[in-house]
């Protein structure tokens, strides 16, 4: 389950115990605004999520976010192809 917000810094330790509580495994920003727009519209909405860092422990992670440039590459062809297909 992913959970999505719109806005930086609502992510407080309450809500992030409250989410995790719920299921949730990752938080991202960037589709909320998106599933908005596709609920106003009112077309269907879907995303790939990958995973660029990890701040689910004290101390942040990059997990090496700058040095994967193959897979955001093999990421984005993906896309192309489901879009292709869909």
């Amino acid at each position: 389950m992913t959970w999505t917000t719109d806005a930086l810094f609502r992510e407080t330790n309450d809500r992030i115990a409250q989410r995790k509580a719920e299921g949730a495994k990752i938080v991202e920003m960037e589709q909320a605004g998106c599933i908005a727009v596709a609920q106003f519209r009112g077309f269907d909405y879907g995303a790939l999520i990958y995973d660029g860092d990890d701040v689910s422990q004290e101390e942040w992670s990059n997990r090496g976010w700058r040095s994967r440039e193959g897979i955001r590459y093999d990421l984005v062809m993906l896309c192309k192809k489901l879009v292709e297909i869909i």
